[in-house]
């Protein structure tokens, strides 16, 4: 290995680290938004795993689908399925189209970003999920 590899490897696991951090603090602070303005207590948008589940039944499906996806290849396809029918039913609960999705499938970040901080409100044409003890009201 020559001196100019090794001076770029710790550069770019730093840039790698400080990418998954900032990536994940916009995700948890879109999230959290989004089950603010939906109703839902917000810590579960920074819990990893959980919070999907709890997106699946604010999208109307059930939160172990997130386990199927463990499973490879078919659980993994199955996950997907519902889990672009819950996008798509949380996106229409906020009056968004169903085109809308495209964004979704292109640019996941500015989905979550326009649903959590537009001004848009939480009237679902579906019925969410989520336990009592995931709404707001119900944490003190």
């Amino acid at each position: 290995m020559n001196t100019a590899t090794a001076a770029i490897e710790p550069s770019i696991i730093v840039l790698s680290i400080l990418g998954s951090i900032a990536s994940y603090a916009f995700y948890g602070f879109a999230v959290s938004s989004i089950f603010k303005k939906a109703g839902l207590a917000v810590w579960p948008a920074w819990v990893p795993v959980f919070n999907v589940w709890r997106l699946l039944q604010l999208g109307g499906q059930k939160g172990w689908w997130v386990l199927v996806g463990l499973i490879p290849i078919v659980g993994t396809l199955v996950y997907l399925v519902f889990l672009i029918m819950a996008g798509i039913n949380i996106q229409t609960g906020f009056g968004k189209p169903g085109v809308f999705y495209l964004l979704a499938l292109l640019l996941t970040p500015a989905w979550y970003g326009i649903l959590a901080w537009d001004g848009s409100r939480w009237n679902p044409r579906h019925v969410p999920v989520v336990p009592a003890s995931g709404l707001a009201s119900s944490v003190s």
